[in-house]
């Protein structure tokens, strides 16, 4: 499995994660033809190797001519939309574009198609935001993770993007993570944790443009795993007194929300009466989403909340040819080797309704010829 690890131990904003970023893929030529389908005018970027506190770094500087116009998010998403970006990347830009418009929003108390401030329109956070999502559809990570540490200077529309992130305080009073940089990072980082067991594999780092005690440089390391491991949450509960054609209603609400399994069992409970138990498995930054849901939709008084841990076969996706058409199949390894072949159920469905075959016909097809 691909991993990118963002060690942001001295902050991050737009130009820094973007300068990582590039570093790790080091193909400047290619990112600049990338970053031209942009179409937008009147800015030059400038790349150099600088010297941070003893760390040899990338900085990403967009010069840009003095605007007169502010930009918001309906205008942002038009200039993407114009574009000949790939599709990939317009989808990851407007989210991190909508994620940091909302933030601002909250923060001035406006609404999100009212906001027209600096951060979301000025010219250098989109080439910020825009090279970070071609950068990280070019490196295609399978996950991402991220430790951030800030200044105790944050400024609002910031603190409302990282309120969910575990974050770690240094006593220096200087804005180490804008509203850019937060954006990016709640968009693409799946998981937050201060340390991660990889294989590194290539290292790249961004400078930032202030001067501090510690190298004002943000780390993005590549890593390889041969099975991955990670933290996630169960959430239970009994239940003994609710009607029991609710129970596909929930979840389905549970499955929807980003849980990664929802499912019931029968128990027996206290007195011996027959119940329910009722259990979702999630990442931990959702949990809460859950138990809302749970308490909304079910008759429970209390949640149990364990952490766990899960090993999972590394995972490699395929589109096979096959002679009844195009199929989708995820491949299962341990330690090189595969152990497991799941072709793409709703593909092979449809395949068997369009040729009228038997659907496992064509689903042991697809997995005979992905051995």
């Amino acid at each position: 499995m691909r991993i990118l690890y963002l060690n942001c131990r001295s902050g991050a904003s737009g130009d820094m994660i973007a300068a990582a970023l590039l570093d790790l893929w080091a193909d400047k030529s290619r990112f600049f033809n990338e970053l031209d389908k942009l179409g937008l005018k009147n800015y030059r970027v400038e790349i150099k190797k600088i010297d941070k506190k003893g760390v040899r770094a990338l900085r990403f500087i967009v010069h840009t001519q003095k605007e007169d116009k502010e930009r918001g998010i309906g205008d942002i998403y038009r200039i993407i939309g114009r574009s000949s970006l790939s599709k990939e990347v317009k989808q990851l830009s407007k989210k991190i574009f909508f994620n940091l418009a909302k933030a601002e929003a909250k923060a001035h108390k406006t609404s999100i198609g009212k906001v027209h401030f600096h951060e979301v329109g000025a010219v250098d956070s989109i080439i910020d935001i825009i090279a970070a999502a071609i950068l990280v559809n070019k490196l295609k990570p399978q996950k991402i993770y991220a430790s951030v540490s800030a200044g105790t200077l944050i400024f609002p529309a910031a603190k409302e993007l990282l309120k969910e992130i575990p974050l770690t305080v240094i006593k220096i009073n200087k804005e180490l993570v804008t509203p850019t940089g937060a954006a990016i990072l709640k968009t693409i980082v799946d998981e937050f944790a201060d340390d991660i067991n990889i294989k590194v594999v290539k290292k790249g780092h961004g400078s930032g443009k202030i001067n501090l005690k510690i190298p004002n440089v943000l780390e993005v390391i590549m890593g390889e795993t041969k099975m991955e491991e990670d933290k996630s949450i169960i959430l239970e509960t009994n239940i003994d007194d609710m009607n029991p054609q609710f129970y596909a209603f929930v979840i389905d609400r549970l499955i929807k929300a980003g849980a990664r399994e929802a499912f019931i069992q029968p128990i027996v409970m206290k007195k011996n009466r027959l119940g329910t138990l009722l259990t979702a498995i999630c990442d931990e930054k959702i949990k809460d989403k859950l138990i809302e849901i749970i308490f909304n939709e079910t008759t429970t008084f209390g949640v149990r909340v364990n952490k766990i841990s899960r090993i999972c076969l590394d995972r490699e996706f395929k589109k096979i040819e096959t002679k009844y058409g195009l199929i989708n199949v995820k491949i299962g390894k341990y330690k090189g080797k595969v152990r497991t072949i799941s072709p793409e159920y709703e593909d092979c469905k449809g395949i068997a309704i369009k040729r009228k075959l038997p659907v496992k016909t064509v689903y042991n097809e697809a997995k005979r010829i992905s051995h």
